[in-house]
């Protein structure tokens, strides 16, 4: 990133290449996103951020000046976290790159599960409690409306999402594979958040004898527990329930785990050991994976649950490349309003030489202009500045065509930079170049294509 402009980022960890060990350590809960928007956005000089945390991913969009490395170390820092544990789990992406994977995550083509649901929702609450918090400006406001319109094509166009696919089902499969039909066993859901609600719906269509719902909101666990047609027992009840099961779903947003091997060994005992199958699909953990050191305890958590994601890919893949033709075709709206965006201070600058020229050059003929009548001088004025506006509208109109596709076989860049030498203007066109320039161009080759101009 320059050290001198503004540039669009996406930096950040996900399910790819960090493990769920680091990915909890750095996640974000509900009530803590304007707190650390101000502290990142102290740290690393962004002007404009959004925080996305969510089970699979800890990611961050901004707009900043300065190199995007920054980004998350401040954010490790304020987790307790060694940089050297980010070695090879961060992604950085700048510019275009930086708004494909924005796209790309609204339309779920980055989720664990592609196509899930939920990615949707969750990015456009981080999008409204980055707006709430006063970290979205124009850039990011663009980008994300963007990617909201692109998500909603995707999921009309294609079929990515046919037949509900989330962590949620992907944790009943991994049941249905563990037990066969899931007629006679007992569910325990710990938790009444949205992965939790999801998770209940699948295991009830799949045929669960009994649910049960444990959670610390009476309210909120007796909901749930109602939709599903199960029973709700209260928090202080999770140690028989625990006793009872045959399958726990995890998926509270506690930051510590809520069944730990010291909880678990006396239950497991009165249960004599009759084996229980964990799915732990919060992030931070529920479940401590101490836990499976226990005789005839299993546990999955959201990176298991990826082989089954991959068996699931394989009948998406068409799909997958419809949804990224639409990403494709809506990114190069937004990539076009950036250039067009990143040209006007050229064309603002163009015009007021172009004036000024005018000016200079009347007050110069000023006496000799004596003899005419108001009217008369008028009409020379006039003409002035038509002459300097018709000399200067071809070239103004061809800079902004070519902002949004090459004009010629010229970018948008390397023509601004032209008009940028041709009248000797300032500084602006360089930002102007520098946000419009994604061909991949280097610096030899645009100037040798600027001097066959």
């Amino acid at each position: 990133m320059s050290e001198t402009r503004p540039e669009l980022f996406a930096v950040g960890l996900n399910h790819k290449g960090a493990a769920v060990e680091l990915r909890e350590q750095l996640a974000i809960g509900g009530g803590e996103h304007a707190e650390v928007l101000q502290q990142i956005k102290d740290a690393a000089g962004c002007s404009e951020l959004v925080v996305l945390s969510t089970c699979n991913r800890v990611e961050i969009y901004g707009v900043a000046t300065g190199p995007a490395t920054h980004i998350m170390p401040a954010l490790a820092r304020l987790r307790d976290v060694e940089d050297a544990q980010l070695d090879g789990a961060v992604f950085r992406r700048l510019s275009t790159d930086a708004a494909r994977h924005i796209f790309r995550v609204a339309a779920s083509l980055e989720s664990l599960v592609v196509g899930e649901p939920q990615i949707l929702g969750q990015v456009k609450d981080a999008f409204s409690k980055a707006r709430e918090s006063g970290s979205v400006g124009p850039v990011l406001d663009r980008c994300l409306s963007m990617a909201f319109k692109c998500a909603k094509r995707v999921r009309t166009e294609t079929e990515i999402a046919k037949g509900g696919a989330s962590v949620p089902s992907v944790a009943v499969d991994l049941a249905r594979s563990i037990f066969g039909e899931l007629a006679g066993t007992a569910v325990l859901v710990v938790g009444a958040g949205e992965m939790a609600e999801q998770s209940a719906v699948h295991l009830q269509a799949a045929g669960a004898s009994e649910i049960v719902v444990v959670n610390r909101s009476e309210d909120r666990g007796q909901r749930l527990a109602d939709e599903i047609g199960g029973r709700f027992e209260p928090w202080d009840h999770l140690d028989p329930q625990l006793a009872r099961a045959d399958i726990v779903v995890g998926s509270t947003g506690s930051k510590l785990p809520v069944i730990d091997r010291k909880r678990l060994k006396p239950i497991m005992k009165k249960r004599r050991y009759r084996p229980l199958f964990f799915v732990d699909i919060a992030v931070p953990r529920d479940i401590d994976p101490a836990v499976t050191k226990l005789e005839n305890v299993y546990l999955y958590n959201v990176d298991d649950l990826q082989n089954i994601v991959h068996d699931n890919m394989r009948s998406r893949i068409g799909e997958a490349e419809r949804a990224d033709a639409i990403v494709d075709e809506e990114l190069s709206g937004f990539v076009g309003w950036m250039r067009s965006r990143a040209i006007g201070p050229l064309i603002g600058q163009l015009q007021a030489q172009g004036k000024d020229i005018v000016s200079a050059e009347l007050d110069k003929a000023k006496g000799k202009l004596e003899g005419l009548t108001p009217e008369q001088r008028k009409a020379v004025e006039q003409v002035a500045r038509g002459v300097a506006n018709k000399l200067l509208h071809k070239p103004m109109a061809n800079v902004r065509k070519a902002a949004g596709e090459p004009l010629g076989g010229f970018d948008g860049a390397t023509l601004a930079e032209a008009v940028q030498v041709l009248f000797e203007l300032e500084q602006p066109t360089s930002k102007a170049k520098a946000e419009s320039n994604d061909s991949g161009e280097d610096a030899d080759a645009r100037k040798a294509r600027l001097k066959a101009l």
